[in-house]
């Protein structure tokens, strides 16, 4: 038994919210959405090597698991080719910034929140 892929899958009050951030401020490319089309429940996105799921709250009950809550923690860690231009660009986007940018564990890193209160943890290549 072989895992083939893991995806970070967030929930959200506000889909088109939620997926404009990780699409229009991070550079995301949709690849997937149920439905098709019109207002969307599950939108998949590419982010590098990585796909993640953004999906409403509301959607989890069907599954049998409890509503998740504004900011449950988690954090969902994107490399880039600068942590100091990213955290610059999402600030006049108006994005919050949790932590500036710090030399760490190897890596630039700083924190934002996306819209729903998620911690998005950005890296870079440490200057040396």
């Amino acid at each position: 038994m072989t895992v083939q892929s893991v995806m970070p899958h967030l929930y959200t009050a506000d889909v088109d919210r939620a997926v404009a951030f990780y699409r229009d401020q991070l550079g995301g490319t949709q690849t997937f959405s149920v439905p098709a089309t019109g207002a969307a429940e599950h939108v998949e996105l590419r982010l590098g090597d990585v796909t993640i799921g953004i999906s409403r709250r509301d959607a989890v009950t069907r599954h049998g698991l409890p509503a998740p809550t504004h900011g449950h923690p988690m954090e969902l860690t994107i490399e880039c080719d600068s942590a100091d231009d990213m955290i610059a660009a999402l600030r006049t986007a108006g994005t919050p910034v949790l932590v500036e940018p710090y030399d760490g564990y190897g890596h630039r890193r700083a924190y934002v929140t996306d819209p729903d209160g998620n911690w998005v943890a950005l890296i870079s290549k440490q200057d040396t």
